[in-house]
């Protein structure tokens, strides 16, 4: 016979790490000089707005002042050669953008000479890594849509020494049972 759940047997939420709340804390804090309200971030990121307004104040966040109207004589006399941080963020892009294609041209050149001397489970795996910098770096540069900024960060896990020295053994073997069928195959049609 089962028993009422009276809330004894329900399992306690898992306690945040001092580096989730601080990474939380940030990307609240980063969402709300982007939205210019502190209660909006709170919302998107799912957190309480007294908590996050206890943070404003504990951390002493302060939103950007808002840019303001020029005074009408400078309208009328504009100075010239004056790049806005917009205008220099944006050719800033378009440089990065442009070296990083070259960067990649260049890599994917020096990878096509070196996986052709690999076997084929090292080339799918290190074809696959390229593809995900690549991508990442796709989306960042707005190559494939319309120009926007966009910042993501992509964790892409690196196999350990031991990992790959593993799989390199794991290769021989395989490469070596290939190579004896190969040999078994080629004998048999020449006897």
């Amino acid at each position: 016979m089962s028993e009422p759940n009276n809330g004894q047997n329900q399992q306690q939420p898992r306690a945040q790490t001092k580096a989730e709340i601080v990474a939380q804390r940030e990307q609240v804090r980063m969402l709300g000089i982007a939205l210019r309200n502190w209660r909006e971030a709170a919302r998107q990121c799912g957190l309480s707005e007294g908590r996050v307004l206890n943070w404003v104040v504990r951390y002493g966040w302060k939103l950007p002042k808002r840019i303001q109207a020029p005074h009408p004589r400078e309208v009328l006399s504009p100075v010239v050669g004056v790049v806005t941080p917009a205008e220099s963020l944006e050719q800033r892009l378009k440089h990065d953008a442009e070296a990083t294609r070259v960067g990649l041209s260049t890599a994917t050149r020096k990878a096509s000479v070196s996986l052709a001397e690999r076997d084929g489970d090292e080339v799918v795996y290190i074809s696959a890594r390229l593809k995900d910098v690549v991508s990442s770096a796709a989306q960042l540069h707005g190559w494939n849509q319309p120009a926007s900024v966009n910042v993501n960060i992509a964790n892409i896990p690196m196999p350990t020494a031991e990992e790959r020295a593993e799989l390199t053994a794991i290769d021989r073997k395989l490469d070596a049972i290939a190579a004896k069928l190969k040999n078994t195959a080629r004998a048999a049609t020449e006897t």
